[in-house]
């Protein structure tokens, strides 16, 4: 064993007593020691290790620190150091371990490992992640073969689901190691998806190294990658990438490839069916058909790549090697396919073009052999070849289409602009017969009510003046006063009560009435607008122009309410707030009411005096109350017409919004379209080359079938 091996095991006691079989190792050492101090120039550093060693193996860690604290050999003091941490982890005293194992300084490799590999523990006790992260990484980046760090590092990391460091240590290890273990865990990882933050080239090494090693393997990882990438946004990245790799490696040996031509043939269908423009994948599909070629295993497979590369060659010449062209015209002038497999990829692009057309809107759903009317006459049903009659009238029908969608673009932005140009005219017409409404039914109710007023003060000053009838000759003229004032009273209560109801009730129903008519008309004009706008723009369910007569039920409770308020302040002073009217009365009748002859005179005096009276006052106060409310319910008028009208401005905006959306978003197109024809263009391009492929590869399989015959 090592001097090194000792140190670290805590043995290195056992150097100094080798040999002496004497007496206990405490023992031994402590004679040791005493012999030592005999010497002239003592060294205790070793003595004081190794008896730190027993003290710490027996569990006195305090005694063991305070041997090791007074080791001073360059030597042994680091060991000292890390020996003293050590100590104080088995103290529990962990924060005060980490200080001290972060002091030690050495040279020896197998220290920094200890050290490292020490607080990797440490940390982990303290769940202190990313200092342990940073412990494991630092220990295997320095001597990764060291006592299984790699394979602590490795679980470490998958317990904390730290993938990112995961993945990391599976390459590293896998390139130094080369061992296939390592290839086996990175594989696993990407088939649970835990390399979501790597790009493809990341992989490139891996790769490169594994197709060295074994072939099977290195298929298998591809593969696994493929899958994994196929469905992401770096999908293009991949390919790129793979393709490559691949084109740098002789791929034409014996090895058998299982999975990857297939994978390759979904990666060219992928790519040519209408999801990339042609810009974007010319630079892949050259590399990714000579590659495809190169391991082909199948006939079905080798004949799909050979039509393939012909088709393209055919469509952008100069992009693929003359050798690869040449051996794809061989391969489909001796290789047979299975025509039902032909059939059944000819039925699928039918459908992938059924897909796009629906995505981009050039038909309106999946009644697509019905829309296009490209159905295969009866004669050719028994011809399996149908299939690509179907799909040559499909292509031929989306390019018509093509050219039709422009030019709806163009016609449904005029339709938008002339709807939208409609629509506000209507608006202003709608805001202009608001008003008009507003104006009118005001003005009619202000006129009844002016009018009302106007009668109710000259009605109710005839009626008070006509209480004269109740003075006779032989009136009281002492009490004369009393009794007018209850006269007065009772005509006026009987005067509001039925006679202003009745003329109240007569004058609100005429205005109703023009409320009606007038209200009524303005629906019957919005009903012609809004036909004609059906008629014009077919707009049923975004335009009713119902407006709300509910108004004119609220109108009339309001003037049910306002009539039964119609009521009079009982017992009103009529004369008796008339000071000059008061005073004259009463003095008349304390001073002539006793001499009866002058009493003829003195019933003309009255008459007269209550004829000529001013009851103006006394009148706008009985009346008052009653007008407030039509006052209150005037001002009202404004505010209900508005609501009347709310649901056809509520439509009208909402309508002219969506068409100024339409408007905005037809041109938007229109201009994306014309910016960028190939968006359109390009998939129905793809979507030829592989009817053509198809067609190829049916019609020369035909060739072979009828040679052999």
């Amino acid at each position: 064993m090592s001097i090194e091996e000792k140190l670290l095991s805590k043995s290195f006691y056992q150097t100094l007593i080798d040999g002496t079989k004497e007496g206990h190792p405490t023992e031994i050492l402590g004679k040791m020691y005493m012999i030592e101090k005999q010497k002239e120039i003592p060294d205790f550093s070793s003595i004081r290790f190794a008896q730190g060693e027993l003290y710490f193996l027996h569990k006195d860690f305090e005694a063991a620190i305070f041997k090791w604290e007074n080791v001073s050999c360059i030597d042994l003091k680091p060991w000292a150091q890390k020996n003293i941490a050590d100590a104080h982890v088995q103290l529990d005293l962990l924060e005060l371990a980490e200080d001290i194992y972060k002091e030690v300084k050495t040279d020896s490799i197998v220290l920094k490992m200890e050290v490292l590999m020490q607080l990797f523990d440490l940390y982990k006790k303290l769940n202190k992640r990313e200092q342990a992260t940073e412990a494991i990484k630092n220990a295997v980046n320095l001597l990764p073969d060291y006592n299984f760090v790699t394979e602590d590092a490795r679980q470490f990391f998958e317990e904390s689901e730290d993938w990112s460091n995961a993945v990391e240590l599976a390459v590293k290890e896998a390139l130094r190691t080369k061992s296939l273990s390592w290839f086996g865990l990175l594989q696993k990882y990407v088939e649970e998806d835990r390399t979501a933050h790597l790009k493809p080239c990341y992989f490139n090494e891996v790769l490169k190294t594994l197709y060295e090693i074994d072939l099977f393997r290195f298929e298998s990882l591809v593969a696994s990658l493929w899958k994994y990438y196929k469905h992401r946004i770096e999908y293009i990245l991949w390919l790129k990438e793979i393709n490559a790799l691949f084109l740098n490696n002789n791929l034409e040996g014996t090895y058998k490839w299982k999975t990857l031509p297939n994978l390759f043939k979904e990666a060219f269908d992928e790519l040519t069916s209408g999801k990339y423009i042609i810009n974007n994948i010319s630079e892949i599909i050259p590399s990714l058909l000579t590659n495809w070629m190169k391991i082909s295993s199948d006939d079905y497979s080798s004949s799909y790549c050979s039509a393939a590369i012909i088709l393209w060659n055919s469509m952008f010449p100069s992009q693929l090697d003359a050798n690869i062209v040449q051996k794809a015209e061989n391969v489909l002038n001796e290789v047979r396919c299975q025509k039902n497999k032909i059939i059944q990829d000819g039925s699928n692009l039918l459908q992938l073009i059924e897909k796009w057309a629906v995505q981009e809107g050039f038909i309106e759903d999946h009644s697509f052999i019905e829309e296009t009317n490209f159905m295969v006459e009866q004669e050719v049903e028994d011809n399996q070849s149908y299939i690509f009659f179907k799909i040559k009238k499909a292509i031929d029908f989306l390019k018509e289409k093509k050219k039709i969608s422009e030019r709806t673009f163009v016609e449904k932005i005029n339709w938008n602009d002339e709807l939208l140009a409609k629509l506000n005219g209507i608006q202003h017409q709608l805001k202009d017969m608001e008003e008009e409404k507003i104006d009118v039914i005001k003005t009619t109710f202000n006129e009844m009510k002016n009018q009302l007023q106007e009668k109710y003060l000259e009605q109710i000053t005839t009626l008070l003046r006509s209480c004269a009838d109740i003075v006779k000759e032989n009136s009281d003229f002492g009490n004369l006063l009393i009794e007018l004032e209850e006269e007065m009273n009772g005509r006026v209560v009987e005067f509001m009560e039925n006679s202003a109801k009745d003329q109240f009730m007569i004058e609100a129903q005429k205005w109703m009435d023009i409320c009606q008519k007038e209200l009524n008309d303005s629906q019957c004009y919005l009903d012609e607008i809004k036909n004609s706008l059906h008629q014009l723009y077919g707009i049923e369910e975004e335009i009713t122009f119902i407006c709300d007569f509910k108004v004119l039920d609220d109108w009339k409770r309001d003037i049910n309410r306002m009539v039964r308020g119609i009521a009079v302040v009982e017992n009103l002073n009529i004369l008796k707030s008339n000071m000059p009217t008061r005073l004259l009365l009463t003095s008349v009748g304390k001073l002539f009411g006793p001499i009866s002859k002058h009493k003829d005179k003195l019933q003309n005096m009255y008459k007269k005096l209550i004829e000529n009276t001013d009851y103006s006052p006394i009148v706008q106060t009985i009346v008052r109350p009653f007008f407030q409310q039509l006052e209150y319910f005037e001002r009202s008028i404004e505010r209900d017409i508005q609501m009347f009208f709310a649901t056809p401005f509520d439509e009208l905006r909402l309508a002219s919004r969506k068409a100024q959306e339409n408007l905005e978003k037809y041109k938007e197109d229109l201009i994306f379209m014309e910016e960028n024809p190939e968006i359109y263009r390009d998939p129905l391009i793809l979507f030829e080359l592989k009817h053509r492929q198809y067609e190829l590869m049916y019609n020369r399989d035909q060739l072979i079938h009828n040679k052999v015959q």
